[in-house]
């Protein structure tokens, strides 16, 4: 990460970011104080990422931003409670004076989040996403049980978005597992987790707050009930395919649902190629009763704002890609064409 690097993919999160007073104020400075000079918790932030590398324009600012929600609201007398609406602020004032106040002595804990946090963000509206797959594939066409995994799950609230957000035409009973896998899975049982897990929604996004709880509270209750409703295991998402060759036992009467969101955006174009080799390994025994389907920005773009849905799938003994869905958040457009990826998925 370079100074530059960053700036620009600040000046871009200022744009995505007009809507939102409290998170918007705080990236507009940043990059202000940048310009300016280097303060004094610049250097401790490149020593921090030192060792880490960014491919996705979100990575950086997303996990700084992260880092510092999460010491508000770990820290009642920390400058910025009185500013973040989730700390029980309030968004009417600028928040950029008490940054600085916090940034000029924060604690290690700060700066260690950044060396080796992980960022996981719940996003309602993107959650659901793998059920348009499981209906098409697993329901309509063959009533058939499936695995359901995700890559970089964090909590697996993903995992229970079929009971958060109960789906019309759905059976949640054909899930037969639902299986995290993530490099360090969040515990939700973990007040410290559960408020890392807090922290990767902006502060002044109640309404994505108090989404986030109610998948929370739910998951937490069914595994309170189940400890097998949902089956964390740490692993590299690099590693994942591996994993579930390893694992997971290729049945002739249950499918596999591999699932993930946000996460190969952060892979190198050859990583993900590697990724997509290892997958396609994995899937080949299943025969036509696999799918994977990732919700990823559109790589090659910049500064995307668009996610797709993407499915991949062998079919007449390929091993294809098809884009189902296209969402931009950035224009508020949304495209979906559900003949294709009926089609596409037609056993």
């Amino acid at each position: 990460m370079t100074k530059e690097l960053f700036l620009a993919q600040l000046d871009r999160a200022a744009l995505v970011t007009q809507a939102q007073p409290v998170t918007g104020a705080l990236v507009r400075h940043l990059a202000a104080v940048l310009r300016q000079g280097d303060p004094a918790w610049w250097p401790k932030v490149l020593k921090a990422w030192e060792k880490r590398k960014f491919v996705a324009w979100t990575e950086s600012w997303g996990l700084f931003l992260t880092a510092v929600h999460y010491e508000a609201l770990s820290d009642e007398v920390n400058p910025l409670v009185r500013y973040f609406p989730s700390c029980g602020g309030t968004a009417e004032a600028d928040p950029a004076p008490a940054l600085d106040r916090f940034l000029a002595e924060a604690p290690a804990s700060f700066f260690e989040r950044l060396k080796t946090g992980h960022r996981r963000s719940y996003v309602a509206a993107r959650a659901p996403l793998w059920i348009v797959p499981a209906v098409l594939f697993f329901q309509r066409k063959r009533l058939l049980q499936f695995y359901l995994v995700e890559v970089n799950a964090g909590a697996g609230l993903d995992l229970a978005a079929d009971l958060v957000q109960p789906q019309k035409g759905f059976s949640s009973d054909l899930v037969a597992a639902r299986i995290g896998i993530d490099p360090e899975p969040l515990l939700l049982s973990d007040i410290n987790q559960r408020r890392w897990l807090t922290a990767a929604v902006p502060p002044d996004n109640l309404r994505a707050i108090q989404e986030m709880d109610q998948a929370a509270d739910l998951v937490l209750d069914r595994v309170s009930r189940d400890p097998s409703f949902v089956q964390l295991v740490p692993c590299r998402p690099e590693l994942a395919p591996g994993f579930i060759a390893k694992n997971i036992p290729v049945e002739e009467d249950v499918g596999l649902l591999v699932y993930n969101m946000g996460t190969t955006v952060r892979m190198a174009d050859e990583e993900y190629a590697a990724f997509q080799a290892c997958m396609a390994e994995t899937m080949k025994p299943w025969g036509d009763r696999a799918l994977w389907a990732e919700v990823e920005s559109v790589r090659g773009e910049l500064f995307s704002t668009t996610f797709q849905l993407r499915i991949h799938r062998f079919k007449d003994g390929l091993f294809q890609k098809h884009i189902a869905t296209s969402l931009d958040f950035g224009a508020a457009k949304v495209s979906f064409d559900i003949e294709e990826t009926a089609k596409f998925l037609a056993v």
